[in-house]
């Protein structure tokens, strides 16, 4: 039966396990009690003991040890019970190991069915770790399973009455990635709003493996689509039943996504689990050089987290420069709409901002016919992407010819500004055009031709009567002499 005693722990201790350890704590030198200490514990994480056999004697010489079941744990081991598939018991409740059978299955097994048993749970010890150290003293002596909040196992470094192990646990990890316009996975974008804008999370699976909750916070500019949530694994769906989603999240973000424990147990480490989703660029969303964040993180064990991994989603602007070319002053009253081509294309809707700026609208909103310049001010159209647009002028200012073709607007470099100041006289210098930015709209005024019934003629029969009253009187004065 030591022999029997010896190859069941040989067995156990040959293996480091993925959720829990047996850690065997007996007598040597007439020691009573044991102890068990883990080291590189992680602060904050809970650590639990639980006693699975009893140990009756131990010989250090011979290297030969014997125990018996503990009582709460028989049914554990009984015929067509899990744990009859890696020991049984013999009629004294000595235990025998199962040939084949697999000692990380078993303690996955064991601890998973020490949880439902009231008096496992009761008779268990458990501590927070307070520092990168937990011991656990005066244990009676035996054999221990040791679980942790992270739901990772520790690797036994000796075989003493005062065990000393290694928490093996590995941090899960996210990566956030934000779709662009050649969709390609990235970490910054470009938009304008009313567009839809799509992102992933990938979640790495590691052996610490509980309480897996993602979590994710956008801007205000972000307008969050939950019906667009997919999570899979291999490119296949993962069941809904497998996590809950929560709007907004459970740590006041957007929203979160907690997963069940025995799914992620359930997965072998390094498993990626995708998370895709969207959401609508809308009218509080902020313009270059400000980001619309998406910020995503994982909390696992007791609430530990991952490192933050964000993106970020620009938009851009122009300021419409309209001028005279004779007296350079800023012209009021022409009339614009924007297309995304040269010829034909889409209008881009914009509607009009208290502040006599404009901005592209949303799909809710009631947009503006045109854009309308102001006199002696820029305006500024706000929201774009980081693309060619072009200005089609379908009403010139008052006494200025119009344009004949549209106006290109080139935002592939960023915004157009014009800084504050540069134009507060309200005229407009193209010598220095290169430092001002913005986008210049030149108008020159029309020539004035001559018309029926206008001084072009009028003149003509007031210089003729002229003439003709001098030569009356030239002649009545000769006829005089």
């Amino acid at each position: 039966m030591k022999k029997a005693m010896k190859k069941l722990m040989a067995a156990l201790l040959a293996v480091a396990m993925v959720c829990a350890m047996a850690i065997p704590a007996f007598a040597a030198g007439g020691a009573t009690t044991g102890s068990i200490t883990i080291d590189k514990a992680v602060k904050g994480e809970t650590y639990t003991i639980y006693k699975m056999f009893d140990l009756n004697s131990y010989d250090p010489t011979a290297d030969t040890y014997s125990y018996t079941v503990d009582s709460n744990w028989k049914a554990f081991f009984a015929t067509g019970a899990a744990g009859a598939n890696y020991i049984t018991l013999d009629a004294n409740g000595h235990p025998t190991w199962v040939s084949g059978a697999k000692a990380d299955e078993f303690a996955q097994k064991a601890l998973a069915w020490a949880k439902t048993q009231p008096a496992i749970t009761t008779a268990a010890t458990s501590q927070a770790a307070g520092s990168t150290t937990v011991t656990f003293s005066n244990l009676a002596l035996g054999y221990y399973l040791v679980d942790t909040s992270l739901g990772v196992l520790c690797g036994l470094d000796t075989t003493a009455p005062n065990v000393t192990i290694e928490e093996k646990n590995e941090v899960p990890t996210i990566e956030k990635k934000v779709k662009d316009s050649n969709d390609n996975w990235v970490d910054e974008n470009t938009a304008k709003i009313g567009d839809t804008v799509e992102y992933k999370a990938v979640i790495t699976v590691k052996t610490a493996n509980t309480n897996y909750v993602m979590h994710d916070t956008m801007t205000n500019g972000l307008t969050f689509n939950k019906n667009s949530v997919k999570v899979t694994v291999d490119g296949a769906d993962v069941p809904a039943t497998k996590y809950t989603l929560s709007t907004p999240g459970t740590k006041g973000g957007t929203f979160s996504i907690a997963f069940d424990n025995n799914y992620i147990a359930s997965l072998s480490a390094n498993t990626k689990i995708e998370v895709t989703y969207n959401a609508v660029v809308n009218e509080k969303a902020k313009i270059d050089p400000d980001a619309n964040e998406n910020e995503a993180y994982l909390t696992f064990g007791n609430s530990q987290e991952t490192a933050h991994d964000k993106t970020y989603t620009y938009l851009y602007q122009f300021d419409l420069i309209k001028y005279s070319g004779s007296t350079k002053k800023l012209l009021g009253g022409a009339q614009f709409k924007l297309y995304d081509a040269e010829t034909g294309g889409n209008e881009i809707k914009l509607v009009k901002n208290e502040d006599d700026t404009y901005r592209v609208a949303t799909a809710t909103e009631t947009p503006v016919a045109y854009i309308e310049t102001v006199a002696g001010k820029t305006v500024k159209i706000s929201g774009l992407d980081k693309k060619v647009y072009y200005l089609e002028e379908t009403v010139p200012p008052a006494g200025y010819n119009g344009l004949t073709q549209r106006v290109k607007v080139d935002l592939s470099t960023g915004s157009k500004k014009v800084p504050t100041g540069f134009l507060s006289n309200g005229t407009y210098d193209e010598s220095i055009a290169s430092s001002i930015g913005g986008v210049a709209v030149v108008n020159n005024a029309g020539t004035t031709l001559p018309g029926t019934g206008g001084i072009g003629t009028t003149i003509f029969y007031v210089i003729g009567g002229g003439l003709m009253v001098a030569a009356a009187i030239l002649l009545i004065t000769k006829k005089r002499m």
